[in-house]
């Protein structure tokens, strides 16, 4: 687990993650999670999107992304009414509808310029430490989709796929099994 910033992120459950969307201090930041949570992206992929990359489905762009290849991610219901809640708070904050080159997650007093990872990750500890949330990171939202993922069956490769890994041994460093699921995986 993340102590002091050392060590892994903690893996959410759906409860702590529901948690964490309801405590967010404002719409801004329920989207950014929600993008986060249901898309594994990472805090410089996410704070990166503009309006033009949410179209259907979210498009993290190969310069932003760690490995340099461009991801799509489809849309679940939940991030789509998240998005709409933040539409109509960015629209009310920034006096227009936002254009398709405009920042989805802009830095304050600016449109175009992203929201930095330093604020992002300040309002995201503040969040959890009111929620007595610990070993949290905002490469939380990654490892606990990755792990949720892997834990209702889904195939290795559909995991990887959809984190943007580019071995499955990377993959490998996010997951982590209890000691009930390796005492179940010898016959115990």
């Amino acid at each position: 687990m993340k102590n002091d910033r050392h060590g892994k992120a903690a893996a959410l459950t759906e409860d702590q993650l529901d948690a964490l969307q309801a405590a967010a201090p404002s719409p801004r930041y329920a989207c950014l999670w929600a993008i986060q949570r249901w898309t594994a992206a990472r805090i410089s992929e996410a704070l990166a999107l503009t309006w033009a990359d949410i179209n259907g489905v979210v498009t993290f762009r190969r310069a932003s992304t760690k490995t340099k290849t461009t991801r799509q991610v489809p849309i679940v219901h939940a991030l789509r009414e998240a998005l709409a809640v933040y539409r109509t708070a960015w629209e009310a904050e920034h006096g227009h509808p936002p254009a398709s080159t405009e920042a989805l997650f802009p830095a304050a007093g600016s449109t175009t310029t992203p929201q930095t990872r330093q604020a992002a990750d300040k309002a995201l500890r503040a969040t959890c430490a009111r929620l007595g949330l610990q070993g949290v990171s905002t490469h939380s939202f990654r490892r606990s989709l990755a792990q949720s993922a892997v834990g209702r069956g889904v195939p290795l490769h559909v995991v990887q796929k959809l984190t943007g890994h580019k071995s499955l041994g990377s993959l490998g460093e996010y997951l982590s099994a209890t000691d009930a699921e390796v005492l179940a995986a010898i016959g115990g």
